[in-house]
């Protein structure tokens, strides 16, 4: 099984459908991290569906469980990791300016 697996799914007009932003489904698991990443320009909103999930952000460590939520504002590095067996994680990302 890959460490990561990603799904996203776009769909004609769908920026303007849902405001420019973006949807990606995740699987991690446990003992391999995604990559650490950094978007200049766009908040991340992250909800965890199933499994615990840590969230590093600018070296501040948080634990999320299947129904926690956060957003990581622009310009900030975070990674993503299981914090324990599968986890799966719907990540979207919206324009900074958009709040």
């Amino acid at each position: 099984m890959t460490p990561v697996t990603r799904f996203a799914r776009t769909t004609a007009g769908a920026a303007s459908a849902t405001h420019g932003a973006a949807l990606t489904f995740e699987t991690l698991v446990e003992g391999d991290a995604a990559p650490a990443r950094l978007r200049a320009d766009e908040d991340t909103l992250l909800r965890v569906v199933a499994g615990i999930v840590r969230l590093t952000v600018e070296a501040e460590e948080h634990l999320l469980g299947a129904g926690d939520e956060a957003i990581v504002p622009a310009g900030s590095p975070h990674s993503l990791a299981s914090a324990g067996g599968e986890a799966r994680v719907l990540s979207g990302l919206r324009s900074a300016g958009r709040r």
